[in-house]
């Protein structure tokens, strides 16, 4: 039996296709998926304005069935997950070094749905079981297909950026997972964030959410600015969620001494610290990456999507068939004022 899936056949082909129906191994189960979100790590695997994705390259003999932000059904169950398939997630062991103490996201043989493996925008698709979860009561399809995105960002500020009440938090880039980091943030008890981007719709919404001030570069020095509300100090937890090189070096300069850096992007470019090395070890900054989120990250993601805590940023809906107007929107968020793009897919 044929499936409808769909698919990136190169740089910005998407097609509503046809795959095969999936075979689930000893350790996974069939799921249908009813909503899935669009990434933009999906943009850049799809080659949009040039972009690409390392180690992933679609083509008309070697299509990607895309998608890693996902919910749907499984045993008449509403379930949703991450996206990261570690040991567990595919059955091997003894696990990795990683893996035995929970950290998934750095697996020594870590796959993805939607990169390495069969993605979500589908009709149905192979799971590991054990790495489903239940959605709770009251939280609805649409919603819990943000649970992959959260998750990543509940990794970034509970367990790398180490957030609590009394520090000072910076955002520099209010994308989806910037906002997502924005709201853990204040679910981790900071009330002072500040949040930097250049666009004002962007800026808009991190007040509504609740950031405590907002600055756009294209207007004002958000870092001196930042310096004179943390008396000239600087703040103590910085993520930068933008993937825009020069972003990394303005979130050191608003860092202050011994802070946090945390990295919530890929960047599409080589990273050039303009800093000179001195500067940057004289503060004695810690700096970490957050890409993907561990089992007990998706768990926290889930309990606060239900509880409100953490609220959806989605802007635009649309049908499987519209999947390639769907990836203009989500491609050319100035142009829309798009921030999450879901599609309905079941």
């Amino acid at each position: 039996m044929r499936l409808k899936a769909i698919l990136c056949k190169g740089p910005e082909s998407i097609v509503v296709g046809e795959i095969g129906e999936p075979k689930a191994a000893a350790h996974e189960v069939i799921v249908e998926p009813l909503y899935g979100s669009i990434c933009g790590s999906d943009i850049a695997i799809c080659g949009f304005h040039g972009k690409k994705y390392p180690g992933i390259d679609p083509s008309p003999d070697n299509p990607v069935v895309l998608g890693h932000e996902w919910s749907g059904v499984y045993d008449g169950r509403l379930v949703s997950a991450g996206c990261t398939l570690g040991c567990h997630g595919q059955a091997i062991y003894p696990p990795c070094p990683s893996c035995t103490i929970g950290r998934e996201d750095q697996c020594y043989n870590r796959k993805r749905i939607g990169f390495e493996v069969q993605g979500a925008f589908s009709e149905r698709m192979a799971f590991p079981i054990s790495l489903l979860f239940n959605v709770p009561e009251g939280l609805d399809a649409k919603a819990a297909s943000q649970t992959e995105p959260l998750s990543v960002a509940v990794n970034a500020v509970k367990y790398l950026g180490k957030v609590d009440g009394g520090k000072t938090v910076l955002v520099w880039g209010a994308g989806p997972i910037g906002f997502y980091v924005m709201q853990y943030a204040k679910v981790m008890g900071s009330n002072r964030i500040f949040v930097v981007d250049i666009a004002e719709y962007r800026l808009r919404m991190a007040e509504r959410l609740g950031a405590s001030r907002t600055f756009n570069p294209r207007k004002e020095d958000p870092v001196s600015l930042i310096k004179e509300e943390t008396e000239g100090a600087g703040v103590d937890v910085a993520f930068e969620c933008t993937g825009y090189a020069p972003a990394f070096n303005r979130v050191i300069e608003a860092s202050r001494r011994m802070g946090t850096v945390v990295i919530v992007s890929i960047y599409g470019e080589s990273l050039i610290i303009e800093h000179p090395f001195r500067e940057m070890t004289d503060k004695g900054l810690t700096i970490k990456n957050a890409r993907l989120g561990p089992a007990d990250s998706v768990r926290l993601a889930l309990k606060s999507l239900a509880e409100g805590s953490v609220k959806p940023v989605i802007t635009h809906e649309f049908d499987m068939d519209e999947a390639e107007r769907a990836f203009t929107v989500a491609a050319n968020p100035d142009r829309y004022e798009s921030v999450k793009v879901v599609i309905k897919l079941g």
